[in-house]
């Protein structure tokens, strides 16, 4: 349960919360996250009667973690997407996405249009199709904030990672006051070099208990995976090139879309949300702004502790989050009280508004 071969051979982990819900909302994770980074909306979106699906994306979990960059462009990664909506028997879904998520979210919309119901990006804005290849050096220089991406794309940086995963996730996922910046160019590569023994007290939006698991999952799998798809920037340009000259047109989001991102957010480039404004028609497009809150939209903004049960991480070495998915799609989301915070109530108001409702879960 929770686990797929699709027709790429990739395997796939997944969650299938309340498979027997309507509407289906396919939940994507950014980087360096997982499935277990929508643990707080999980719950609170299944007992509002949705179907919710969230899958350990390529590179990460429990899934399967290729060598080969071209594994992780976009187009690859919508067309397993499509393929596993296809084996669960889902004709259309609300489309999710955080960071990494939310990119690969927007591309999906361009490569799957049909496949859709409604689309919620959070902290990263829509872009639409490429008019051409742009290296990522380029996109650095135009957009300074988003400068650590070069060093995330270089092959320093997997094993440079692994030798540094607390300082490196503690870093990551500082809250706003603690003013951590390592968006510019040297500048995270700068932070791991000094990287302090106290890293494991710092502040942070996790918990010991969160930490422990994100760590367990990333020295389980390693960082190569996840830090390909910075390497895609060219592959997944000439892909939307190449379909442009085959005569394929990638429409632009034809369904409501939701976009949100915090306002202490560093990594939100303002030309990027100009971008989005410009490119999806104001009658679609809602924005909002989670004020005081930083990147990670799907945490901070939870008042309440997860109510899912505490497991070891430790208990099974090569997937420690297999135990926490498997109580989930045997049905532990249930048991909870939580409503997924301002962004989990957030959604469900935001669907209410759109017309794309859940009908109450059966307890």
């Amino acid at each position: 349960m929770g686990k797929i071969q699709l027709v790429s051979g990739h395997t796939w982990t997944y969650i299938d919360a309340n498979p027997e819900g309507q509407i289906a909302l396919l939940c994507l994770h950014g980087f360096p996250d997982l499935s277990y980074g929508y643990r707080h909306q999980i719950g609170g979106w299944a007992r509002a009667g949705f179907r919710v699906i969230v899958p350990d994306m390529l590179g990460y979990g429990g899934s399967d973690a290729p060598i080969d960059v071209a594994r992780y462009t976009t187009k690859t990664l919508s067309t397993d997407l499509d393929a596993l909506l296809t084996a669960l028997g889902i004709a259309r879904v609300v489309l999710i996405g955080h960071d990494w998520g939310s990119f690969t979210a927007g591309r999906f919309a361009l490569w799957y249009p049909e496949r859709l119901l409604a689309l919620a990006l959070f902290s990263v804005p829509f872009t639409p199709p490429s008019r051409g290849v742009v290296s990522l050096e380029h996109v650095a220089k135009r957009a300074p904030n988003l400068g650590y991406q070069l060093f995330l794309a270089s092959p320093q940086a997997a094993p440079t990672l692994e030798a540094n995963l607390p300082y490196f996730l503690t870093t990551i996922f500082a809250p706003p006051h603690a003013h951590v910046d390592f968006t510019a160019s040297g500048s995270l590569e700068d932070l791991l070099s000094t990287s302090p023994t106290s890293a494991l007290t710092m502040p942070s939006v996790l918990s010991p208990f969160e930490r422990d698991v994100y760590l367990a999952a990333f020295r389980a799998r390693g960082m190569t995976g996840p830090t390909n798809y910075y390497r895609t920037t060219r592959l997944r340009a000439e892909e939307e090139l190449h379909a442009a000259q085959a005569g394929r047109v990638l429409a632009l989001p034809s369904v409501p879309v939701l976009a949100v991102h915090g306002a202490k957010d560093a990594t939100v480039a303002p030309a990027a949300l100009e971008g989005q404004r410009r490119t999806i028609p104001p009658e679609r497009l809602t924005e909002r702004v989670m004020g005081g809150v930083g990147h990670w939209v799907l945490v901070e903004g939870v008042a309440e502790l997860s109510s899912d049960a505490i497991f070891n991480p430790s208990a099974n070495p090569t997937d420690p989050l297999a135990p926490w998915r498997d109580a989930l799609n045997a049905g532990s989301w249930k048991d909870g009280k939580g409503d997924g915070g301002v962004l989990g109530r957030m959604v469900v108001e935001w669907l209410r508004d759109v017309g794309v409702t859940g009908q109450r879960a059966k307890m």
